[in-house]
């Protein structure tokens, strides 16, 4: 079979890989086994940063792309060539790839430049003729990114709940996607928890999010689309 795109290829993967995680799977991960009937999470090999992020050191539980928006803010300098944009957060949605770490690294790597090109990531539309069950422990959107009031990074997923502050960072490698806007893609992250039921967290793979250099033109809050990979550690 022919693939016209790389978004065709990884929608004939999708029955395959993005629904795997069953009831069966998902018991298997609540009693610290990281396997999936698909897949085995010890063969998965996470990509090296650009500059060394620090060591994993918990147990691979989940992977997930994350498809939304870094979010900024020019209030204190709004239409200042001087000012530079303050980061205020992110908003996504987290679905679930974890099986493609192991079935299809190629195409993992991949999914987060190839989100980007469709307008939104809605269930229908990174599944297209997949046919979902509605409980999200069977579907691919597994969870949400945000941030909380006191500007914590916060993880909610159908596999548990995490705030969490970074621990190191690197630049996206060269050659990274330069997103919609042109400006590049946000920084690699390592995340430690604050609270919760994850340990770690990385942000892998990343394409787009970057602001404005400068506030000029620009009045008020704004959103720069991203899409990133997010590896989550027990």
């Amino acid at each position: 079979m022919l693939f016209s795109t790389p978004l065709t290829l990884l929608l004939a993967l999708a029955p395959a890989v993005l629904a795997a995680p069953t009831r069966i799977a998902m018991e298997k991960r609540q009693n610290g086994a990281p396997t999936t009937d698909l897949c085995d999470l010890t063969k998965a090999v996470m990509p090296v940063a650009p500059t060394p992020l620090p060591a994993v050191t918990g147990t691979l539980s989940h992977v997930a792309v994350g498809r939304g928006t870094q979010n900024y803010s020019c209030l204190a300098t709004p239409n200042d060539k001087a000012g530079a944009p303050k980061a205020i957060g992110a908003l996504a949605t987290l679905y679930n790839v974890t099986c493609l770490t192991v079935l299809a690294p190629d195409v993992l790597k991949d999914v987060p430049a190839i989100s980007m090109s469709l307008s939104s990531l809605s269930r229908s539309s990174f599944t297209r003729s997949v046919t979902l069950d509605s409980n999200i422990h069977d579907g691919p959107e597994s969870g949400h990114h945000s941030f909380t009031a006191a500007g914590v990074p916060l993880f909610e997923t159908a596999y548990g709940t995490v705030q969490a502050k970074a621990s190191g960072n690197s630049p996206a490698p060269e050659g990274s996607s330069k997103g919609k806007n042109g400006l590049g893609s946000v920084p690699w992250l390592k995340l430690g928890a604050v609270q919760g039921d994850f340990k770690e967290i990385y942000r892998l793979d990343t394409s787009g999010g970057v602001a404005p250099k400068t506030c000029e033109g620009i009045e008020g809050t704004f959103e720069v689309q991203y899409a990133a990979l997010y590896w989550f550690f027990k």
